[in-house]
């Protein structure tokens, strides 16, 4: 029997009904819902890591615990998060921009961590989108996306060319605009959540 911790509860499966790890989370999560945490035999399983489980077979024997929270809570406390994170962020530009114009290990670094905070955004912009089922019309955003995708294919083009003072000019004129579009989607979709247009 596979022994399973839901937000405290426990109840007991056979591995047998699941063909994947994938399909017990399916089956055992309930509509609305979003996996906070996992922990698979005592052990703490981050979540980014379950993609790659999802593949797997559910063996007998286990002991799966699961805090699940609500979709639309759980995303309007982390947009609170991501917005003051971002502002951050944007604060930092100038900085790493002298940084790289004088081509200070620091700045390289912080082109990294930019570049995956960047694709971390995008990733939640797109759950945010399944969870609310908002469109960006809907928002009535001001930012435009297309404008977004020029200014990271420039920068992509100018770290190929491994030019660092387009690199540096992106950074401290350009980047702006990407995180203000981010700004603007996550704090336009917050409005929306907490005004009770979506639960």
């Amino acid at each position: 029997m596979v022994k399973t911790i839901i937000n405290g509860e426990e109840k007991d499966f056979d591995a047998q009904d699941f063909q994947t790890f994938g399909d017990f989370l399916k089956k055992v999560i309930p509509e609305g819902q979003i996996l906070k945490s996992l922990k698979i035999n005592s052990k703490d399983v981050p979540i980014a890591f379950i993609d790659e489980l999802k593949s797997a077979t559910v063996d007998e024997n286990i002991t799966i615990e699961m805090e699940l929270a609500n979709a639309v809570q759980f995303l309007k406390e982390t947009l609170n998060d991501v917005l003051g994170y971002i502002e951050h962020v944007k604060s930092l530009l100038p900085q790493v921009s002298d940084n790289l114009l004088s081509n200070n290990e620091a700045g390289w670094k912080a082109i990294k961590d930019l570049s995956e905070g960047i694709s971390a955004m995008e990733n939640l912009k797109s759950s945010t989108q399944q969870i609310t089922k908002l469109t960006e019309k809907e928002l009535k955003l001001v930012a435009k996306p297309s404008e977004v995708m020029d200014i990271l294919n420039a920068l992509l083009g100018a770290l190929d060319m491994q030019d660092n003072l387009e690199v540096s000019d992106i950074i401290k004129n350009k980047v702006p605009i990407v995180l203000d579009y981010y700004i603007e989607y996550f704090s336009k979709t917050l409005e929306l959540i907490k005004s009770s247009q979506i639960n």
